[in-house]
């Protein structure tokens, strides 16, 4: 193996704006020769735009939509990409994909080092014994991992993984961009707050609409403080798009709940807008492997509220610093916060500022380095062991 600066062949599903921050960190490193290889461009559920003016070296397998791809056909493709390209040390980007489970396998069959990069977490879905069997068998035999965050690595290490062998990463974004452009949008928040018609106080989500998120939840829980007449300056923005659209219009027009916003979905370069005419940022999901969304607002400097369901909340949140923690399935819970929060019981600003110093430490650049840390692990390892 080239240890000064070895042959790395990533493979991860499609293309993401949040993947290509860490990717451009990676490389302007340049301490390792990489190629990122895209099992296809994007898939049926996102909306965002593709950026293909990419600053590293990459390769899409398929064009199209990755739900689009047969399973076959990913499997002949990607064991052909990894012979020509001959890499010393492989990177999988999870465990779901078919191409994955082929990268294991050719690793495997040329005695080639594999890291697993895993956002999973035990609670972000209901498991199954026969797929857990199925993991651990992969898990176990990985050289190493880059996981989120302490949730994810907890899972690993139930899965057979050695804690050892773990290196958190955390997930990570643009934060120079989020706390930039929303600064200055939030220099006219009252225009901005009559131009769109709502509250001069706000409670934010941002994501998909659809029912592992909780709208319904986070909408009654909403409804609750309602109920009393001094936080009814306070409105809910919900920004986003999916499968339940209809039903989240359904349900707060049967229950009559004012003041709630349908935006509807909108590109990385709008989203600072609403973020600048909010106040806290709420995250209700019952499964979330991470919550990217969460680092983007307090980039932003909002306070959040954070499902314990969610992989991020044991990481990010510090418990009445930067924001809270709730139990998904309570609304009692969640209403409680949102009523204390609306009367005015927090220091918002200072929570704000907690969340700004939290996420400092949630960069491409500090990812980048645990990545340059896990080869080198990675690559001692191989050379302790010597030729199989």
């Amino acid at each position: 193996m080239n240890i000064k600066r070895p042959k790395v062949f990533i493979l991860t599903n499609i293309i993401s704006p949040y993947k290509s921050f860490l990717f451009n960190a990676l490389n302007k490193l340049g301490e390792i020769n990489f190629k990122v290889f895209y099992m296809a461009e994007t898939e049926r559920i996102r909306e965002w735009k593709v950026d293909r003016n990419l600053e590293f070296s990459y390769e899409v397998m398929f064009e199209g939509k990755i739900d689009d791809v047969n399973f076959l056909a990913l499997c002949f493709k990607t064991w052909r990409k990894l012979t020509q390209f001959k890499p010393d040390i492989i990177i999988i980007d999870g465990y779901s994909y078919s191409a994955c489970w082929t990268a294991f396998l050719w690793a495997k069959v040329k005695s080639k080092p594999v890291i697993l990069w895993s956002s999973s977490n035990k609670e972000d879905r209901t498991r199954g014994y026969i797929k857990e069997n199925i993991k651990k068998f992969l898990v176990s035999r990985c050289n190493a991992a880059n996981v989120y965050g302490t949730k994810s690595a907890n899972y690993l290490v139930e899965l057979g993984l050695s804690r050892g062998k773990i290196f958190i990463m955390g997930n990570v974004t643009d934060n120079d961009y989020y706390y930039k452009e929303t600064k200055k949008f939030r220099t006219k928040r009252g225009v901005l707050c009559k131009e769109m018609n709502i509250p001069s106080h706000n409670f934010l989500y941002i994501g998909r609409f659809s029912p592992e998120k909780n709208l319904l939840f986070l909408l009654k829980s909403f409804r609750c403080i309602l109920r009393n007449g001094k936080v009814r300056s306070w409105g809910l923005i919900l920004v986003g798009n999916g499968p339940q659209k209809k039903e989240i219009e359904n349900f707060i027009r049967d229950n009559n709940i004012e003041n709630v916003f349908l935006p509807g979905f909108k590109q990385r370069e709008e989203i600072p807008k609403y973020l600048a005419v909010s106040d806290v940022f709420i995250l209700p999901s019952v499964s979330e492997s991470w919550g990217l969304v969460v680092n983007e607002a307090m980039a932003a400097g909002l306070p959040v509220l954070v499902s314990r369901r969610c992989g991020c909340y044991p990481d990010l949140i510090e418990e009445g610093v930067n924001g809270f923690s709730f139990d998904p399935y309570n609304v009692n819970e969640l209403s409680k916060l949102m009523k204390e929060i609306s009367q005015g019981r927090f220091d918002l600003s200072s929570m704000g500022k907690e969340s700004l110093k939290k996420i400092k430490r949630y960069t491409p650049e500090e990812a980048a380095e645990v990545i340059l840390d896990t080869i080198s692990f990675v690559i001692k390892q191989d050379y302790e062991q010597g030729p199989n």
